[in-house]
């Protein structure tokens, strides 16, 4: 997950955050807040991991993320009030879609973090 730093002690970053244009993210601020905040919840996170592969039907996603229809539905509104998700209807079957490249660029980020570390520890056993 990173370094563990002792008490006291700085981060220092040594990647390209350092050259952020400040004045430039806080015109984006509120969207970059509806986007994290939309993230923040883990079966929405879920929901969304489950859509980078392609577009699910709603039964199925249902089923991987562990949430009832009902649940997913309040889930996916929220996700398609911040334009996360797409739909398309086919007879009576609704599928959902990832619809946002910044989405997609936060879940790159997380799996790096977060994923990255377990595959280099199974790799190495």
């Amino acid at each position: 997950m990173g370094r563990i730093l002792k008490p006291g002690a700085a981060l220092e970053y040594e990647g390209n955050l350092k050259r952020m244009d400040t004045m430039a993210l806080s015109e984006h601020s509120n969207a970059a807040a509806g986007l994290l905040s939309a993230m923040a919840n883990p079966k929405r996170l879920m929901i969304l991991c489950c859509l980078v592969k392609g577009e699910v039907a709603v039964g199925a996603l249902a089923s991987q993320v562990g949430l009832s229809q009902s649940a997913l539905s309040q889930h996916l509104s929220k996700l398609r009030a911040q334009k996360l998700v797409k739909t398309r209807r086919d007879a009576q079957t609704i599928y959902y879609s990832s619809s946002s490249e910044s989405v997609l660029k936060v879940l790159e980020t997380l799996e790096e973090i977060y994923c990255a570390p377990v595959q280099k520890k199974s790799a190495a056993a």
